[in-house]
């Protein structure tokens, strides 16, 4: 890969859409923040995210949070489809901030599970001034343990 400045290197992915919901499970991204997910019949999306990101330097090594969310279902040919699409959340109590991921579940060259996320990261300020400051953006890619 060629590094220019101001760019860094992006490995880029054969993924392939997966028809299935495979949501359930543990999951871990490239900084070795974990989490673990459960879906209902519903798409509804329950579970736990242990960050490892500088973000949260703190007395404890990792802060953990309760996380919800869904999966998006349509009808495709009159029957029900779970697509890979999901959307979840969670409020960090010790920083007091809260960030939201949104993205898709595919299928690598190698047939495992990669969830590929953006997410946004809002932080609290003291004032409405500094509000410009308060959000950061970024991506993911979780791999789930087989």
């Amino acid at each position: 890969m060629a590094w220019s400045k101001g760019i860094l290197p992006v490995r880029l992915f054969s993924l392939s859409k997966v028809g299935r919901s495979i949501v359930s499970g543990k999951w871990c991204n490239e900084l070795g923040s974990t989490m673990d997910l459960k879906e209902d019949e519903n798409g509804q999306i329950s579970g736990t995210y242990i960050t490892n990101a500088e973000f949260f330097k703190s007395n404890s090594p990792k802060e953990g949070a309760k996380l919800v969310g869904y999966t998006n279902t349509h009808k495709k040919n009159g029957t029900t489809t779970m697509t890979t699409t999901i959307t979840f959340c969670m409020a960090w109590k010790e920083e007091g901030s809260c960030s939201g991921f949104t993205g898709q579940i595919f299928k690598d060259d190698k047939n495992l599970d990669v969830m590929k996320t953006t997410w946004l990261l809002h932080s609290p300020v003291d004032c409405l001034k500094k509000n410009w400051k308060t959000t950061c953006v970024g991506e993911n890619t979780f791999r789930k343990n087989q």
